[in-house]
């Protein structure tokens, strides 16, 4: 398998709905954190940082995906893995496995790319090839 990192996190009661289960857009708040924990562990600089540096302002969310497999409450611990599933020109897949203990809570994927302002329209961001040097730093 990848290279991957593991972000760990207690669920808040916040988290939760009125059946008091984890609200299903939270695991897609939780799954863009882990994400962009595991650049941090691979040594990407902050997105601030590639901004000023080479104009990259992060990774948009182009599709995502989950499937919720078992519910998990407030004051539980949990923990994301991730990694990167495949590399591709300008996108990349990365793969999120939410768990409480061996039991797994939500499978996550989702298709994002490295993204720079569009110099015609700075309202608009337009996919760019991901540097080599991230892609190994994450390899």
């Amino acid at each position: 398998m990848a290279r991957s990192n593991v972000y760990r996190m207690r669920i808040a009661f916040g988290d939760c709905d009125p059946a008091q289960i984890v609200f299903f857009a939270n695991y897609f708040r939780w799954f863009d954190t882990a994400g962009r924990e595991f650049f941090t562990a691979c040594g990407v600089p902050s997105w601030r940082e590639t901004t000023a540096e080479r104009g990259i302002i992060g990774t948009p969310l182009v599709d995502a995906q989950a499937t919720f497999r078992n519910s998990a409450t407030y004051g539980e611990d949990i923990e994301i893995e991730s990694w990167i599933e495949e590399w591709r020109g300008k996108s990349f897949v990365m793969r999120h496995v939410a768990r409480r203990g061996d039991t797994v809570l939500c499978e996550g994927r989702e298709v994002r790319v490295f993204a720079t302002r569009d110099p015609d329209d700075p309202l608009r961001i337009k996919a760019v090839p991901i540097p080599d040097d991230i892609r190994a730093a994450c390899a």
